[in-house]
């Protein structure tokens, strides 16, 4: 949902946590009983993300590609951005949701020509897909055939190499790269044996999904650990034990972030990652950061 607030509704970041916190308030309503009613999550995600929509005069049934609107050059996915592009410029977005017959298999969306077959959904199907994380949302239907969607699909719940692979698609292995910044939501708690035996199929999966998102970083850090485009930035303490709908948490997420951000190692990695940005200059393909 991110993406599409940077890129089709051209907010800032402050605009964006606004919104975040107008749909989170939408979705789980303070003083609710019961914020595991499927049903009404789903509702209420819908009624929320039109009403954005409908704020920043944008009809609720545009496609997420439009044909009428011009194509962009500046690239954003899912929680991505290509800082070299001006801010003027038009961003572009891809999220990433998963059929619920193959929850391991990531369905792009796109708000971009792309060679080859690619679902067009509405930006409002769009977002209720890719949030449709199970136990808290019902599945989303798209498309003629009603396809199933799901949110958070195994592989692509840390979506960054998909990113790879889609930059390297649009710009091609030979372009050259000056940042790709990975943000995390916290490391996970450890996962006992006996919450694992305790638990259905679907709140284990809710459980795993934040562990997977940590095995593609590490995996990736082990692979890219001397290249200096690649930044990891992801809480170590305290936001483990935050469940989905725990919202009204904000206060002790960010005081874990400005304790995380405010470490040496930290504040180097992000002032050597800005310098990069400003400076634009491409030091590894996506070719390299592929392979």
């Amino acid at each position: 949902m991110v993406a599409i607030m940077l890129g089709h509704l051209r907010m800032n970041v402050d605009e964006a946590i606004d919104a975040l916190i107008t749909v989170a308030t939408a979705v789980f309503p303070e003083g609710s009983q019961d914020a595991t009613d499927p049903e009404a999550n789903s509702r209420n995600l819908k009624d929320a993300i039109e009403d954005m929509l409908q704020a920043r005069n944008i009809p609720v049934n545009t496609k997420m590609y439009e044909r009428s609107w011009p194509q962009p050059r500046c690239k954003v996915y899912v929680y991505s951005f290509d800082m070299a592009c001006s801010w003027n410029s038009a961003s572009t977005s891809v999220l990433y949701a998963a059929t619920s017959s193959n929850i391991r298999h990531p369905q792009a969306f796109r708000n971009y020509s792309f060679r080859g077959a690619s679902m067009n959904p509405t930006i409002v199907e769009a977002v209720c897909a890719t949030m449709a994380i199970p136990s808290y949302f019902l599945p989303t239907k798209i498309g003629r055939s009603h396809q199933s969607f799901v949110g958070s699909a195994l592989g692509a719940n840390n979506p960054t190499r998909e990113l790879l692979k889609e930059a390297g698609s649009v710009f091609g292995n030979e372009k050259r790269v000056a940042q790709i910044l990975s943000v995390g939501c916290g490391v996970p708690p450890v996962l006992s044996l006996q919450v694992m035996t305790n638990e259905t199929g679907v709140g284990r999966l809710v459980r795993e999904m934040p562990d997977e998102c940590e095995t593609v970083a590490k995996e990736l850090a082990a692979r890219l650990y001397s290249v200096d485009a690649y930044l990891r930035l992801s809480v170590e303490r305290g936001m483990g034990a935050i469940e989905l709908d725990q919202w009204g948490m904000l206060g002790d997420i960010e005081v874990h972030t400005a304790r995380y951000i405010e470490t040496e190692s930290s504040t180097k990695a992000v002032e050597a990652s800005l310098q990069r940005i400003q400076q634009r200059i491409g030091t590894v393909t996506l070719g390299h950061l592929s392979t």
